[in-house]
C-alpha cells in the first residue's frame, strides 16, 4: 500500500495521526477522573471532524482532477464543495443519520440528471468514490451507521437474552436513576444510596440487576459502580429511541 500512495499523502496521514494522538493524551492529562467511556467519545468525534474536514478538502480536489481542464470547473467546485461541506457541519451539530446522506445521495443524482455533457460522469463518479470513503470512515468509528435491515435484526433477536437485558435490566426507575448517575462519574454505594433513597440490600437488588446484565461494573470490591461500554451504547439507544417515540 505505501508504493501505491504518494509520499506527501502519506506525510499528512502521520501527521493526521501523530495530532490525534496527541488529542488524546491531552484528554487524558486534562480530565484524569473522566470514565474511559465519555473519554473515547470525545475523541471519537476529534476523529470525525479530522476525517470530514480532510475530505472537504482532498474530495473536491480529486474531483478537480478528474475534470482536468473542464472550462466548467470553476462554476462545479462550489457545488461538489457545498456537498462535502453539509457531511462536516452536519458532525459539528453531532447528528449524522442515515436520512441526511439519503438526501445528500438524492441532491448528487439530480445534480447529475442536469449534467450538461458525458465528461461530467467521471466528476460525479469521483464525488461517489469520496463520499464513499468518508462515510466508510466514519461508520468505523461509530459516527455513521448505514440503515440496518431491520426486519432481519428483529428476527434474528435472541428472545431469552433480549428480554433479560432490555426488559430486567432498565425495568425500574431505580436502575434508570443508577444508569444516568453513573453516566459521567463513577459513584459510590454510598452516593448512589443518598440519590436513590434505598439502603442496603434494597440498593443492592438493583445493582445486581445492572451488575448481571453487563450495564455497569464495580472497579474492585466495594470500590465505585461505573458504567460499561455496553452501559454507554444502551443509555444512547434507550435516550434516542425515547425522543423517537415520545
Amino acid at each position: 500500500m505505501k508504493d501505491m500512495m504518494p509520499t506527501d499523502e502519506i506525510h499528512e496521514l502521520r501527521a493526521e495521526i501523530a495530532a490525534l494522538r496527541s488529542d488524546m493524551s491531552r484528554y487524558a492529562r486534562q480530565a484524569p477522573g473522566m470514565q474511559p467511556t465519555p473519554l473515547l467519545a470525545d475523541f471519537r468525534n476529534t476523529c470525525a471532524d479530522a476525517i470530514a474536514s480532510r475530505y472537504q478538502a482532498s474530495g473536491c480536489e480529486a474531483v478537480g482532477n478528474k475534470a482536468e481542464n473542464c472550462p466548467m470547473w470553476e462554476s462545479c467546485r462550489p457545488v461538489f464543495s457545498m456537498l462535502f461541506e453539509e457531511v462536516l457541519e452536519k458532525i459539528h451539530s453531532g447528528e449524522l443519520f442515515h436520512d441526511d446522506i439519503q438526501n445528500l445521495n438524492s441532491r448528487i443524482e439530480a445534480l447529475k440528471a442536469h449534467a450538461p455533457s458525458e465528461r461530467c460522469e467521471s466528476c460525479f463518479a469521483e464525488v461517489e468514490k469520496q463520499m464513499d470513503e468518508e462515510l466508510g470512515l466514519l461508520e468505523a468509528i461509530g459516527i455513521y451507521r448505514r440503515d440496518p435491515d431491520t426486519r432481519a435484526a428483529v428476527l434474528d433477536l435472541p428472545e431469552e437474552e433480549a428480554a433479560a437485558l432490555f426488559g430486567d435490566a432498565l425495568a425500574s426507575p431505580v436502575r434508570i436513576q443508577v444508569i444516568k448517575a453513573c453516566y459521567d462519574d463513577g459513584k459510590t454505594f454510598t452516593e448512589l444510596s443518598k440519590l436513590t433513597g434505598l439502603r442496603g440490600g434494597n440498593l443492592l437488588f438493583h445493582l445486581e440487576k445492572l451488575l448481571k446484565s453487563g450495564i455497569i461494573k464495580q472497579k474492585d470490591d466495594r470500590g465505585e459502580y461505573q458504567i460499561t461500554c455496553r452501559g454507554y451504547e444502551m443509555a444512547g439507544m434507550a435516550a434516542e429511541m425515547f425522543m423517537k417515540i415520545r
